[in-house]
Parts: structure tokens; C-alpha cells; sequence
């Protein structure tokens, strides 16, 4: 998830533990969890709500 936000011109902000803050002129900052494997769909379903992207852009740039 990670590298799309940065495809899409979010940069990490800082990384503390297992979370990410990403962020992007003109934009609140999103927290973004770190860890292996897959994120529930309501997550990131609420992260990209946060980010103010729709699941189309998200997997444009995935």
C-alpha cells in the first residue's frame, strides 16, 4: 500500500513501530499500517477514505 501512495505523490513522513504517516502538500496526514501480509478490506477501504482517493485511482497506481 505503501508504494502506491508513493506512486500517487504521498511521501513517508516518519515510521514509528508498525505504522507509516504519509503525507502530501495540501492534504492531512494518513496512517498507514506496516506489517506482512494482507490488510482487511474495511482498513483500506478507510484509508483511502482518509487520503480522499477512490479504489479506482488506488489501483491505477498499484
Amino acid at each position: 500500500m505503501l508504494r502506491a501512495f508513493g506512486r500517487l505523490g504521498w511521501t513517508v513522513a516518519r515510521q514509528t513501530g508498525g505504522h507509516a504517516i504519509v503525507t502530501r502538500p495540501g492534504c492531512t496526514p494518513v496512517t498507514i499500517p506496516v506489517h506482512p501480509g494482507t490488510l482487511k478490506l474495511g482498513t483500506a477501504r478507510a484509508i483511502l477514505k482518509q487520503a480522499g482517493l477512490t479504489e479506482e485511482q488506488f489501483f491505477e497506481a498499484y
